[in-house]
């Protein structure tokens, strides 16, 4: 398991380092190496700060597969998949936040969840709007966020406000 670990902290450093160079709107949100199949695969998970398109995963695909063969720490024969984070995962980064002001977040916290509308993200909280109240939230108190999409009579409620 070490050994998987280590192996993806280096897989995140090389990645980020082939994104910067050829895709420099593009940042990486998760690299992970996947074993459970008859051939390993890179499996990463990459954006931008508006979103990423299709046609931009496949773009990143392409060149990073082109690319694998030069990398001597991953076996000979390794698959590889790109991705957008996508609706309901879980946000890991700061800038994922920025990029999600004013949509629904659901956050798991030391004290509970909240859900709410996003307002507000700096370098020490978020702040959540739930119909009046504002819930300011630290970065150390979150233990999970994930955009939610918002049943009709939430998106109504929200919009009227």
């Amino acid at each position: 398991m070490q050994a998987l670990r280590e192996i993806e902290e280096r897989l995140t450093s090389w990645v980020s380092a082939q994104l910067a160079e050829a895709f420099p709107d593009v940042f990486l949100v998760e690299a992970r190496m996947r074993v459970h199949g008859p051939e390993p695969e890179v499996y990463l998970r990459v954006d931008t700060d508006r979103g990423i398109t299709l046609d931009q995963c496949v773009k990143i695909h392409l060149y990073l597969k082109e690319r694998l063969h030069s990398v001597d720490w991953l076996p000979e024969h390794v698959g590889i998949s790109v991705s957008s984070p996508g609706v309901g995962t879980p946000l890991r980064l700061r800038r994922q936040y920025l990029q999600n002001i004013g949509r629904l977040l659901k956050v798991k916290t030391k004290n509970g969840t909240i859900r709410g509308i996003l307002t507000s993200v700096d370098d020490t909280a978020i702040q959540l709007r739930h119909y009046r109240r504002v819930h300011t939230i630290s970065w150390d108190d979150i233990h999970t966020a994930r955009v939610e999409i918002p049943r009709a009579r939430q998106a109504i409620r929200s919009k009227s406000r």
